[in-house]
């Protein structure tokens, strides 16, 4: 089968969608014809052309340059006119100024197959942005009524979304596909290495001193992750009570310099670590140094959250925002532990529960691990995305 994968982001561009789609469009590629179609965003551009191909593991990229793009929404009309010839079109949405080009080609292409990818809600649009997403808002409904299929992480998070309707009105095109993490990459590595000792003497990590490790891009278009919320938190009393908590940020983006200046306010700067970007090789050591990975997410932009998987699959429990998706991702007091949205206070009050009691950490990160290897390793969604092209 040819399948047209057609994403608002995909690496170099670094996001959990981009990523997610990059992981999937390998995992369809096993047996089928996979060309990937995706905005080549200005700070990309290789060359005057108008889109870029790339060879990229066994698939095809092509980078389409936009008629016109605000933030990660871009109106790329030439679209239309690659979709032709395949046999499916996989949209992951949202994807601002390409499902219009999509459902267009969809209303004169009854055949074609067409899967929908509804990764999230976005309710923190900027007024630009809002702007682009007008013509979008418009077919929704025709769009995922003429959707064949339409995935979702999370059936949870779609009962609670903006798409809970069409949920309601055709159940049978929903279907739950978690995603999922390469369980030879991201493993449990022994605590007395050399490289996590390392790693510990960079960082400047004492013996005893524990360690609560976020990861995320720290941009504006993913300030819902609430680093400003984990921040204050660890402020409250969490470094005096433990006496030798660190907090080890990794990632980078536009609003850095912004949480580090927060963190320089509230005094907690010697005990705050800004890591930056990292390669995913090293990513795994900094999992393994963690004795809680933390997402404290504010509102429904966040549906999932892949570094769950990814530090649970490490053996690190996760403390994460009580959202509708996120939730859904571990068992709250078995693998990890749910907190409120947007409460530091809360966030703290747990944080100091945790840490006082370290021998949690064994047992809840042994459960994780052993959930990961259950519900998501990759080759297994594999399998199950295939079929809902096969059906």
């Amino acid at each position: 089968m040819k399948i047209a994968v057609v994403t608002p982001t995909f690496p170099p561009y670094r996001s959990g969608m981009g990523n997610s789609a990059a992981e999937l469009a390998r995992l369809l590629a096993r047996g089928n014809e996979v060309v990937v179609f995706t905005p080549l965003f200005p700070s990309e551009e290789r060359s005057d052309e108008e889109s870029i191909t790339v060879q990229n593991d066994k698939i095809k990229v092509e980078y389409i340059k936009p008629l016109l793009q605000l933030g990660l929404g871009a109106f790329i009309p030439k679209l239309y006119q690659e979709l032709k010839n395949f046999d499916a079109i996989y949209l992951h949405y949202p994807f601002f100024g390409g499902a219009e080009v999509v459902w267009l080609f969809k209303l004169f292409n009854p055949k074609v197959k067409l899967v929908i990818h509804f990764h999230m809600d976005t309710p923190a649009l900027s007024w630009p942005a809002k702007i682009l997403s007008l013509p979008s808002l418009v077919i929704k409904k025709s769009l995922f009524k003429r959707a064949d299929k339409i995935i979702s992480a999370s059936l949870d998070y779609v009962a609670h979304s903006s798409v809970k309707k069409y949920f309601q009105s055709w159940p049978e095109k929903f279907n739950e596909i978690p995603f999922g993490v390469h369980l030879d990459k991201f493993h449990v590595l022994p605590y007395d290495i050399a490289a996590l000792q390392a790693l510990r003497d960079k960082l400047g990590i004492k013996k005893g001193e524990r360690v609560i490790l976020f990861v995320g891009a720290l941009d504006q278009a993913h300030r819902f992750k609430g680093v400003d919320i984990l921040l204050e938190a660890f402020s409250h009393n969490v470094q005096r009570i433990t006496h030798n908590a660190k907090l080890i940020i990794v990632g980078d983006g536009d609003l850095r310099e912004m949480y580090e200046a927060q963190a320089k306010e509230l005094k907690i700067a010697q005990d705050v670590i800004f890591a930056g970007r990292v390669t995913e090789e090293e990513l795994v050591k900094y999992y393994n140094l963690a004795d809680i990975f933390v997402l404290p997410s504010v509102d429904k932009s966040e549906a999932f959250g892949m570094v769950l998987v990814e530090a649970m699959a490490c053996g690190v429990p996760v403390m994460a925002s009580n959202l509708s998706g996120v939730r859904s991702v571990f068992i709250n007091g078995v693998q990890g532990i749910t907190v409120a949205p947007g409460s530091a206070r809360h966030l703290q009050k747990k944080l100091e529960e945790y840490l006082r009691y370290p021998q949690k950490r064994l047992k809840m990160g042994r459960a994780a691990r052993e959930l990961v290897e259950e519900k998501y390793d990759w080759r297994k969604i594999g399998e199950k995305l295939i079929e809902e092209f096969r059906m």
